[in-house]
């Protein structure tokens, strides 16, 4: 199933409503970096452990990436669980 796009609003209340501990990361390897938040509960690990993410746009335009100069940050949830 295709992850979803939502809003800040939606994925910031998706995170505080989440039924298990998440474990937040950001990594720097990828352009934009990418903030996920991973469910461990179950023994999956990175990437399946990945329930929602977010592409840090705002933060390259910090460190004066012109390409993503006023684009906002891209937020997602895994297709496979309800806003």
């Amino acid at each position: 199933m295709a992850d979803i796009k939502v809003t800040k609003e939606e994925f910031d209340k998706f995170i505080k409503n989440y039924p298990n501990r998440l474990e937040k990361d950001i990594s720097g390897i990828f352009e934009p970096p990418l903030l996920t938040y991973n469910d461990f509960s179950s023994g999956r690990i990175w990437p399946n452990s990945v329930v929602a993410y977010a592409h840090l746009n705002e933060m390259m335009q910090g460190q004066g990436h012109s390409a993503y100069k006023g684009e906002p940050n891209d937020y997602y949830i895994k297709g496979i669980i309800n806003v």
